[in-house]
């Protein structure tokens, strides 16, 4: 009896003090519990309006977030940070090696020839002869934003990167609204605003809207080290086709594809230039087969069959670039991967706005587009104001006359330019002068 009173004795208190442990347990779990909650409520109070009433909370908590009303980072900051620290020149001119993010190994084959930035001596050419003046295109009524991906428009993204690429490395850069000739296909403009454009810089690059640069990195004066252009030592390069039958000529040589082509400032390309300029004449007194090339044909291309015709007659003048490193893109199946020109003749509507996509991702798309319009008046013009003029006084001429009243034109640069005053408020340009002949002999350097 005296065992059996102890062990109550004992086991009364110990259930006394579980009882208030547990029970202390519990208010210390509701009550974290309902502070959680308080602090949650404080979180969602913060981002309603101060109006709110209490019987808006709900709504109000579930609402999207309120944006401050100035941007945490301005856009003329976020371009400075792109070109600055996102895409700046990742190799000097006369680097050995060029292995981009630590990857590959590109050598150049010899000492380098070019050692300092050309900057706006050499220049990158667009022309084209469309207006590319529709919702989601370069010169359309609103600028190009992912949001809208399905109505970008891929040869839009080509020309934005050309002019990107020549903004990182601080080259001039040149948009060209050529006419439609009478008698033959556009592409024939190719030698005569080249020619003339020339005239003002060391080294021109003309690039067709579905090539891009790949590498926004690279500046071109590697790569004219790596494939050893000089002034001395050739007058143009282009880039060889895929090796299939339907890119060779009647001899069985390949084509040399126009889409891209680098030209050196010396006295022999322009005389190139002339013969490929007037090739399709009638009658022509050089290459009278030359006629038949003035229109593309399933099977036959225009100029570039042209430009093939008359290159046997320059042959230590005109450099041939291999394909794979001057033509095509990886998804191709022809062995040319565009290793440091892309040139996407079957992927312009689609890859093509993957591979700028990849380099201009969210706003940085919009972010440029903007800036390509604003600066418009400094790189656009008509193909008769630079015949007239040359490149740098017809730019001068249109900047001069930026705010003054329009006169009215058909032509395709004030078509242009009125649509992008609507949303940039861009003054048109006044009427070109009739252009002349075209000027195709050797000048001296212009200043």
């Amino acid at each position: 009896m005296v065992f059996s009173r102890s062990v109550r004795s004992t086991r009364i208190p110990l259930l006394v003090v579980g009882a208030v442990v547990a029970s202390t347990l519990l208010f210390c779990l509701f009550f974290l519990d309902s502070q959680s909650w308080v602090a949650g409520s404080r979180i969602h109070l913060a981002h309603a309006s101060s109006s709110s009433s209490p019987s808006s909370f709900s709504s109000s908590a579930s609402s999207a977030p309120i944006h401050p009303s100035r941007p945490i980072v301005s856009d003329p900051d976020l371009r400075n940070l792109f070109l600055e620290q996102l895409w700046p020149p990742s190799v000097a001119p006369t680097s050995q090696h060029y292995r981009p993010f630590g990857a590959y190994n590109w050598s150049l084959p010899s000492s380098p020839t070019w050692h300092e930035s050309l900057g706006e001596d050499l220049c990158i050419i667009d022309l084209d002869n469309r207006p590319f003046d529709q919702p989601g295109q370069i010169f359309g009524p609103e600028v190009m934003t992912w949001e809208d991906a399905l109505d970008i428009h891929g040869l839009s993204l080509g020309i934005l990167n050309h002019w990107l690429y020549a903004k990182i490395h601080g080259y001039k850069y040149y948009y060209v609204a050529v006419e439609d000739p009478p008698d033959r296909r556009s592409s024939w403009k190719k030698p005569s605003v080249l020619s003339r454009i020339l005239k003002e810089h060391d080294v021109c690059v003309y690039l067709d809207s579905d090539a891009i640069f790949p590498r926004l990195d690279l500046p071109f004066e590697w790569l004219l080290n790596y494939w050893q252009l000089t002034a001395e030592n050739s007058s143009l390069a282009l880039a060889l086709d895929p090796d299939l039958e339907t890119n060779k000529d009647r001899l069985g040589n390949l084509y040399l594809n126009t889409g891209f082509i680098v030209a050196q400032n010396n006295e022999r390309t322009y005389e190139i230039l002339d013969a490929w300029n007037t090739c399709p004449d009638e009658g022509g007194p050089y290459y009278p087969e030359c006629a038949q090339f003035r229109y593309n044909e399933p099977g036959r291309p225009t100029d570039q069959a042209g430009f093939r015709l008359l290159s046997y007659n320059y042959t230590d003048d005109i450099v041939q670039l291999p394909c794979v490193e001057a033509n095509g893109f990886p998804q191709n199946d022809w062995g040319c991967k565009g290793q440091f020109l892309r040139h996407l003749w079957t992927g312009k509507e689609d890859q093509i706005k993957v591979d700028v996509g990849e380099q201009l991702p969210g706003l940085y798309l919009r972010l440029f587009h903007e800036q390509y319009l604003d600066e418009l008046h400094s790189f656009y013009m008509a193909e008769a104001d630079l015949m007239a003029r040359g490149p740098k006084a017809a730019i001068k001429m249109k900047q001069e006359k930026k705010h003054k009243p329009a006169a009215a034109t058909s032509s395709q640069m004030t078509t242009v330019y009125a649509t992008v005053t609507a949303t940039r408020g861009i003054s048109a340009p006044t009427p070109p002068a009739p252009a002349p002949a075209p000027d195709l002999t050797w000048p001296v350097t212009a200043p």
